[in-house]
């Protein structure tokens, strides 16, 4: 997180036509206890296995190094001298792209060997900085060329990374002849971006690859790979479940939700019940399910989505297990509903209710306690598959 901006960093990738492995290797990862983000895209010669193992090989290098050191440029340099060069193509066996952010200072070092040169959109509009360059004799013998560019972010700023296999689509039926090219890519990013302001990193790579993909009537003759980068405003989320046991937290549960700025969830509705009366806002109780086989959403103002418990969460943590991103998710019920929200936003405070307490009531215990167990599950998956910033509080 930069301040309060987040990085959304997404990548999306297509391999060669039937090629089982992509060429392109894309890494990310926060460094020095959070205070930097480096991204790192790769594109090694060829395609398919050889050129797997080399991108990896590159951006993993890469992103060690600069988690070591500080200087990214400097690292880079070194890279590129220990590489080996094709004796045949006299190229490099990879080229790749760093970007360095500073979450503090919200500094951005752009820093670029033989990848199309990288997008910058500020405002809905390219934002066009200078490049310095700097030669490296290598051994071998062959000058390599590196470029920097240095920039602090504002939000609302993007990043556009691509492979060139996707500035080179579109050769094969002579529909580009000297392919689509880094002016017609650019074109397409600032038309996504005034289209839709909002649009997410996920979904711009995606679309940019898909049309680099229809360049190749669906056969890339090449590796595709698009980085994106979005510094936007932090998204939160607020779910609310499991009454708690003691009534004096009733009240407590109640503060929370109101001083929380963000979207708000109830996932059961007792705790909905006990919100409804401390809040003085409507329950409006539905008899409908969009899914026959879960209890159906209820409504109240304030709320973004209020839903049955156990069952519903249940739901939930089978389809985060078996999706990779917000994009497959094609179901229209509740727990879908609920998936989409979690996946929407970058933070998610989990507020559940019930500290232990002697009871006669066993049976409830046993419920919210299983109840309470499913969603720790699903804010452990939250946090480790889909790198959502986690908070649990017990009342």
């Amino acid at each position: 997180m930069m301040n309060n901006l987040f990085i959304d960093i997404a990548c999306k990738q297509i391999n060669c036509n039937r090629e089982r492995i992509c060429g392109d290797t894309f890494v990310s990862k926060s460094i020095s206890g959070g205070r930097r983000t480096v991204a790192v895209l790769s594109d090694g010669m060829g395609h398919g296995v050889k050129a797997n193992i080399l991108s990896t090989l590159t951006s993993t290098m890469l992103l060690s190094f600069i988690s070591a050191k500080k200087y990214s440029a400097e690292i880079a340099e070194t890279i590129l001298q220990t590489l080996p060069v094709c004796n045949q193509r006299k190229v490099s066996y990879s080229t790749f792209t760093i970007v360095d952010i500073d979450n503090h200072t919200n500094e951005i070092i752009v820093i670029e060997y033989d990848n199309p040169a990288c997008i910058i959109i500020r405002d809905n509009v390219p934002l066009k900085l200078q490049r310095e360059s700097t030669t490296i004799k290598h051994p071998q013998n062959r000058i390599l060329t590196i470029y920097t560019t240095r920039f602090t972010a504002k939000e609302g700023d993007r990043l556009v990374v691509v492979s060139d296999g996707v500035t080179q689509s579109g050769q094969l039926d002579r529909k580009y002849k000297f392919g689509w090219g880094e002016d017609n890519v650019l074109q397409l990013v600032d038309y996504l971006v005034h289209t839709n302001s909002n649009i997410s990193s996920n979904d711009l790579a995606a679309q940019l690859i898909s049309r680099a993909c229809h360049n190749d009537q669906g056969r890339p003759s090449d590796d595709m790979s698009c980085m994106s980068i979005y510094m936007r405003k932090r998204r939160s989320l607020l779910l609310v479940s499991c009454p708690p046991l003691l009534t004096e937290g009733n009240a407590e549960l109640a503060s929370i939700v109101l001083g929380f700025k963000g979207m708000k969830v109830i996932c059961g509705h007792p705790v909905a019940e006990i919100l409804s009366k401390e809040l003085n806002v409507k329950l409006d109780v539905e008899e409908f399910s969009d899914d026959p086989t879960l209890p159906p959403a209820w409504s109240m103002n304030g709320f973004d989505l209020v839903t049955e418990g156990i069952v519903t969460l249940n739901r939930v943590l089978d389809t985060l297990e078996l999706i990779e991103d917000v994009g497959m998710i094609s179901g229209k019920g509740v727990a879908e509903k609920l998936c989409r929200l979690l996946l929407r936003n970058d933070s998610i405070d989990f507020v559940l209710g019930g500290k232990y307490k002697i009871t006669n009531v066993a049976y409830m215990c046993d419920e919210y306690e299983l109840r309470r167990n499913i969603l720790k599950r699903i804010a452990r998956l939250l946090e480790v598959k889909f790198g959502r910033v986690i908070s649990i509080t017990t009342i």
